[in-house]
């Protein structure tokens, strides 16, 4: 009955999520079209390059985002409610304490690295230093919210996290607008909503969850026990943060000194489509990751197994449904979503895409490895592979090859690293890893390459039929689904799905 309802939870948080990363996914392409268009390359290229230095000073968030969330779902699975008031306000005087410190590295070499290291038009630098100055507040006050949204995610509701991305993607849309009528400089209006709508929200989430969560009454505290624990499990899941946020952050830096911030455009538009693809797959991830941490806490392993095996099928799957169609009918997508189309675009898209899906066979293995709270190995180990897109990059591009080659280089060390976490998982676990690969790597593969035959062979009739793009992208979306669906899932998936389908249409 337990696992009964641990499935139903999962099912219903994942439909929120999905459809909330759906619809954010759409809109969000329609304003990245808008914003291109209203900003004009140079300036998208910049607010990109300036975006990824902030965030380059912002190597705690994530990790601390990671650590918190880790900390409050354990103790959730333990039942042990006695300590997790203690967890919560230890972590948020942490937040404030590195908080502080990324506001004094953000205003020393930060706008330093802006004004003397990198390259931007003359004539914008007071809008470049006006927008950084506005992405830094923005990035303070998301980090001061981690320990809420860490909160929400650990009780899995997820319900209030995607009516609020929602709304404000909507407002979003009404903001992106109005570009093209404020009587100010577009780009420092464009950095100026966007923080005070991330303002809103986390004003937003710290209301709800300060009324509906007793743990969330902050007290000035910092548990000694609890600060010894989480400070050997974050030091080590920062140097692991600093290689995720350098193979992207970094790379940025990288392509524009070496080709300049028309390349960043083009970069930037290819990370907006591949953030929205791995938003889908985080709707289906974040509704898992809580549950495989507390079966982890409660010892239940052969459930913890059971939700990553299913749980890395399930998303490789929900993911290759929208990136199958994208890849192979990308220039006819990017003629309709874009009035210009930056050089390298199209490519960039589908290496993105490629890395996007080789990323996701690690996304529970990771879930899994972090529950432990036993990282470090881990965290150098892995950690390493990943550190090496920056220098590799460079050297591809120092020795003349094109911008592409920095997504080749980050896709063979995305399997590396996946390799790597498999093999920790057998020392720790004693985790059979030919059951692994026999059971979801070669299923999803064989299913994807046989789908994406038939896509090809559906691209020689372009030319042939009446409507030829908008066919094509049809019956490739139909196709796409069909594949899995008979090709990916066995017999009681299939049921299970006619099932559901048929009980939301009769709704």
């Amino acid at each position: 009955m337990a696992e009964e309802n641990s499935n139903k939870r999962i099912a219903r948080n994942t439909i929120l999520l999905y459809t909330r990363s759906l619809i954010n996914l759409v809109i969000g392409l329609y304003t990245s079209r808008l914003t291109l268009d209203a900003l004009g390359i140079p300036d998208y290229g910049i607010y990109n390059v300036v975006g990824s230095l902030v965030a380059l000073f912002g190597l705690f968030n994530g990790s601390l985002n990671t650590a918190i969330s880790r900390f409050i779902t354990y103790e959730l699975g333990r039942n042990n409610n006695q300590r997790l008031n203690k967890v919560f306000s230890s972590s948020l005087s942490i937040l404030f304490i590195f908080a502080l410190v990324i506001f004094i590295l953000g205003e020393t070499v930060g706008l330093w690295a802006i004004n003397c290291r990198m390259v931007f038009p003359a004539d914008r630098m007071n809008a470049v230093n006006w927008v950084y100055q506005i992405s830094l507040m923005t990035f303070l006050v998301s980090l001061l919210n981690v320990a809420y949204t860490a909160t929400l995610a650990a009780h899995e509701n997820f319900r209030v996290l995607a009516t609020v991305e929602i709304l404000l993607t909507g407002v979003k849309v009404i903001c992106v607008i109005l570009l093209y009528y404020v009587p100010m400089d577009r780009l420092i209006y464009f950095a100026g909503y966007s923080f005070l709508l991330t303002l809103a929200s986390s004003g937003f989430y710290v209301f709800y969850c300060m009324r509906h969560y007793p743990i969330c009454r902050y007290r000035a505290i910092l548990d000694k026990p609890f600060l010894k624990e989480m400070g050997a499990f974050y030091s080590w899941n920062l140097f692991g943060s600093i290689a995720w946020l350098l193979k992207g952050s970094g790379i940025n830096v990288v392509i524009n000194l070496f080709f300049g911030v028309l390349i960043n455009a083009a970069q930037a538009v290819a990370s907006q489509v591949s953030a929205g693809v791995t938003a889908l797959m985080g709707s289906f991830s974040s509704a898992m990751q809580p549950q495989i941490t507390k079966s982890y806490a409660a010892g239940d392993y052969e459930h913890m197994w059971k939700l990553v095996f299913n749980g890395t099928r399930y998303s490789f799957f929900l993911l290759a449904v929208f990136i199958l169609p994208l890849c192979f009918n990308i220039d006819f997508i990017l003629s309709l979503w874009l009035k210009e189309i930056p050089a390298y675009t199209n490519i960039f898209v589908i290496l993105f895409l490629a890395n996007v899906l080789a990323e996701s066979y690690s996304t529970y293995l990771i879930t899994v490895l972090l529950a432990t709270g036993k990282i470090a190995f881990y965290q150098a180990s892995v950690g390493t592979i990943l550190l090496l897109n920056v220098p590799l990059s460079y050297l591809a591009f120092q020795w003349g090859y094109p911008p592409v080659s920095f997504l080749v280089v980050s896709i063979i060390l995305t399997f590396a690293a996946s390799a790597l976490r498999l093999f920790l998982l057998k020392k720790r676990f004693s985790f059979s890893i030919t059951l692994f690969l026999r059971s979801v790597f070669l299923k999803t593969l064989l299913t994807i390459l046989l789908v994406s035959a038939l896509n090809f062979m559906l691209l020689n009739l372009r030319s042939l039929l009446p409507y030829g793009n908008i066919l094509v992208l049809l019956f490739s979306c139909l196709i796409s689904m069909g594949g899995i669906y008979i090709l990916g899932l066995n017999s009681e998936e299939r049921r299970i799905v006619i099932v559901q389908a048929k009980k939301y249409l009769h709704r």
